[in-house]
């Protein structure tokens, strides 16, 4: 049981997360084009990631 409590409050706090970039890839998939994560479109999100985090992806 406190495992699934553990679990169901760790869904709970991400779910604005999930729902923000899950709306930003929908949205890019959308316009015809490949999906990219990029963290300073999110100031929010991009603080709690490692600053090298998205360095090595390329940039199409």
């Amino acid at each position: 049981a406190c495992m699934a409590i553990t679990n169901l409050t760790a869904i709970l706090l991400l779910s604005p997360v999930v729902h923000t970039i899950a709306s930003d890839y929908l949205r890019q998939r959308k316009l015809g084009v490949r999906p990219v994560f990029d963290p300073l479109r999110y100031p929010d999100i991009g603080r709690q990631l490692s600053p090298d985090a998205w360095d090595d992806v390329s940039q199409e």
